[in-house]
């Protein structure tokens, strides 16, 4: 089941003004903050003539329908009660307070952990209906418009394509471990780049830079911890320690090398003689 909202200028005709192209551009954003710089964008998009079209759950924090744009709705199993009480547990949290630094890094974590499984739901209900992927699929969209802090919009964009992915254009504050900075080859030295919560300027002593990249790698694997368990269930790795060095490897992680080689005859038996 979906809901399908058309705005008030579904019909979009070209202004005189604009270019020739018209695009036809799918909107899969986030929740709560990011909405804002997704609907600007989306509105901005559909007064210059484009199709633009939304998709979002039928519960939502912030997103709604808009007068450039149309909305394709889809059922969650949460209601607004549930929404709020989560967001009223966050904004606590962020709050600035006099507990010391572990509790505080403790209840975000487990409130981070309250956002993940509420994301994780809202992607899982989306990328399993068939009748709104069907759909979708149906449309000859150009782009797609997306937070990579959750990769529903990526695994779309890669479903509607016929032989390629579709274009992706990502709006994002970050995604967790850094990895956007990473791809990118971004520098980001603990020495003189303080991570969050901890309240460092750039100009450190040896001991906050101590601390500051201690943190750095505990935030990495939590926040991996969180965000990537439940999409990363094993690695099957076409490598072996006969070809790479030895080194420790996690329980999902499995050596399957030689998989992608051609078979060849078996070595000949060996004898073994007494002398």
């Amino acid at each position: 089941q979906h809901g399908i909202g058309k705005s008030a200028e579904a019909n979009h005709t070209k202004p005189a003004s604009f270019s020739q192209f018209l695009g036809n551009l799918l909107v899969v954003p986030m929740d709560g903050s990011p909405w804002v710089g997704f609907k600007a964008i989306a509105q901005e998009m559909g007064r210059r003539g484009h199709r633009v079209t939304v998709v979002m759950p039928e519960t939502t924090i912030r997103m709604g329908p808009g007068k450039h744009y149309d909305t394709l709705t889809y059922p969650v199993p949460y209601d607004k009660t549930y929404i709020d009480s989560v967001m009223s547990k966050h904004k606590d949290i962020m709050k600035k307070s006099s507990q010391p630094f572990m509790e505080k890094i403790k209840k975000r974590f487990t409130q981070f952990q309250a956002i993940s499984d509420f994301l994780h739901i809202t992607a899982e209900k989306l990328l399993f209906n068939a009748s709104i992927i069907s759909h979708l699929a149906q449309q000859e969209f150009d782009a797609v418009l997306t937070d990579p802090m959750v990769p529903t919009g990526s695994l779309i964009a890669r479903k509607l394509g016929e032989l390629l992915c579709l274009p992706t254009v990502n709006l994002l504050r970050g995604i967790p471990c850094h990895l956007d900075m990473k791809s990118a080859g971004c520098p980001s030295p603990p020495s003189y780049v303080p991570r969050f919560f901890t309240g460092y300027t750039d100009k450190m002593s040896f001991k906050e830079r101590l601390i500051n990249t201690l943190v750095r790698q505990a935030e990495v694997r939590m926040l991996f911890l969180i965000f990537f368990q439940t999409i990363t269930s094993l690695y099957l790795n076409r490598s072996d320690f006969t070809l790479d060095f030895p080194r420790p490897l996690m329980p999902n992680i499995v050596l399957v090398g030689g998989i992608n080689c051609n078979v060849k005859h078996p070595l000949p038996p060996v004898r073994l003689y007494e002398f």
